[in-house]
């Protein structure tokens, strides 16, 4: 891997791309997207999940990203159409984890509508810390009975989940670097609020082809257009890996 911009810094091991990917200084919340997609666009494989756009060093990105976090935030379709599992302790970074005052593994939250979720699955019953379950009030009591011995259940909105109640639930647990992991719809509803800091994007050099009614090319956000649109981003920083760029912007800067 190598810095291509701002200054061409030569080949990075990882702990330069932990150093060209640290976190923000300060107290307020920063809340990174992390999304991948094809040249052309796409944000899945055919078969319709990431993974088969990704590759050994987006892994690499992806990992120290979620790796240097306070908590992994992502909507309950991607949680389970991705089988997310319980976070890893990655020893490589435990030395920076520890200084900045942060538990071994970031803490996950998921945001959900309805509760569906798997509460006998290894990600609520292997975690370090209970998951934050991030909910309506009018969560289904059923599920709200199902999931609440092995996660923390929050109210963020009455009838539904306001992006702004789920930011602020996430910083008064002192939670404040947020390693957003979508999917389309969660990253629309928090870029529509504006509560988006950072956009790390990967791109690969990948095609996913054209796209029709029948079969829509899934994007990295998904809804409407934004409030604001085009909203203008800056860019950070430039790595390139055998043709994939990781690029990572500032939103609305």
């Amino acid at each position: 891997m190598r810095m291509l911009f701002p200054e061409s810094a030569g080949s990075l091991s990882p702990a330069g791309v932990a150093d060209a990917l640290a976190w923000p200084d300060g107290t307020d919340p920063c809340v990174r997207a992390i999304m991948v997609a094809t040249a052309d666009g796409s944000a899945r494989s055919p078969k319709g999940l990431s993974a088969g756009i990704s590759s050994a060093a987006d892994r690499l990105v992806f990992g120290t990203l979620r790796g240097l976090s306070d908590v992994i935030l992502a909507g309950a379709e991607t949680v389970r159409s991705e089988n997310y599992g319980p976070p890893k302790p990655r020893p490589e970074l435990e030395r920076r984890r520890a200084e900045a005052g942060q538990t071994t593994v970031p803490r996950v939250a998921i945001v959900t509508g309805s509760g569906d979720l798997d509460p006998t699955s290894p990600l609520f019953t292997q975690s370090v810390e209970p998951p934050l379950v991030l909910a309506p009030a009018s969560l289904p009591a059923d599920h709200r009975a199902a999931l609440a011995p092995v996660a923390e259940i929050v109210d963020c909105g009455t009838d539904r989940v306001e992006p702004a109640a789920v930011v602020a639930a996430l910083a008064e647990r002192g939670l404040r670097r947020v390693a957003l992991e979508g999917g389309p719809g969660l990253l629309a509803q928090m870029m529509a609020a504006s509560l988006v800091d950072e956009l790390c994007l990967t791109v690969t050099p990948l095609l996913f082809g054209g796209s029709d009614v029948a079969h829509p090319t899934p994007r990295i956000m998904a809804g409407s257009p934004l409030p604001d649109a085009p909203r203008p981003m800056t860019l950070a920083h430039v790595i390139e890996s055998d043709g994939t760029l990781f690029l990572r912007y500032r939103v609305g800067e």
